[in-house]
């Protein structure tokens, strides 16, 4: 018996860690519109709006890998999911600019550019934690967690719209343990899902509680990238400070 609760013991670390793995998805943008021929000069600020949730469909996960959370207010739980996400993707967005030379400030909603800046628009469209016990055990995407935003550049005191384009994040698509830990392993070892569930819960819940954030710190990189390979064709940055993008189609 001692040798089979050490052999199932043996399979919970590394599906505790192919749990982190899997937890590395995609981020990809998808362009709508984009004015191709500005002649304008290189802008003298660029304003980045604070991240919006007031459209955002958020989904806090209510599963079995849930734990006893610290504020028991539904409406505040979302609240704070909200500002979590929100306030890494400015924060995010804010740094990737200024990477790029540009002089950024973060200003609240409402905020009008002046003759010569940019303003960033950005909002979230959904924040979903998914089910990480499905990820766990299924993978291939079932029960992914996401984010997804939409992001909009205006020039000038009128808003002359330059760019508009949307991201999504995701947790990836990798297999999960039902397909990674073999049968026979699960049996001999006595690899269950509870056991599994209870090693993840015990290692890396608290890794999971940053997923939507560190998706959202995703999704404003990939935004600074789209916007590098735009303002390279504007001529306000050089050619080799461009990070290409991962674009949906």
């Amino acid at each position: 018996m001692a040798s089979s609760g050490r052999s199932g013991a043996s399979y919970i670390l590394p599906v505790t860690i192919f749990f982190f793995i899997a937890a590395c998805g995609q981020t990809a943008v998808r362009p709508l519109s984009r004015i191709q021929d500005t002649n304008l000069p290189p802008p003298a600020r660029i304003l980045v709006c604070d991240f919006t949730m007031d459209e955002a469909a958020v989904k806090e996960y209510q599963g079995i890998l849930r734990q006893q959370p610290s504020e028991n207010n539904p409406a505040e739980r979302e609240s704070q999911i909200k500002r979590h996400a929100a306030d890494a993707a400015t924060g995010e967005l804010v740094k990737g600019l200024r990477g790029l030379g540009f002089a950024v400030a973060p200003v609240a909603r409402g905020t009008l550019a002046g003759d010569n800046e940019l303003l960033i628009d950005g909002k979230f469209l959904t924040v979903d934690q998914g089910n990480p016990l499905r990820r766990l055990l299924i993978g291939f995407g079932s029960g992914a967690s996401k984010v997804e935003t939409r992001v909009e550049l205006y020039h000038g005191i009128e808003r002359r719209k330059l760019l508009d384009f949307t991201t999504r994040s995701d947790s990836g698509k990798m297999p999960g343990a039902a397909a990674t830990v073999p049968a026979s392993a699960a049996v001999q070892g006595g690899v269950t899902a509870s056991v599994i569930a209870s090693g993840a819960i015990g290692t890396g819940y608290e890794a999971y509680r940053t997923d939507v954030a560190q998706m959202a710190r995703a999704t404003a990189e990939q935004s600074v990238r789209y916007l590098s390979e735009y303002f390279a064709k504007q001529g306000w940055i050089r050619a080799d400070q461009v990070k290409k993008a991962r674009i949906a189609y």
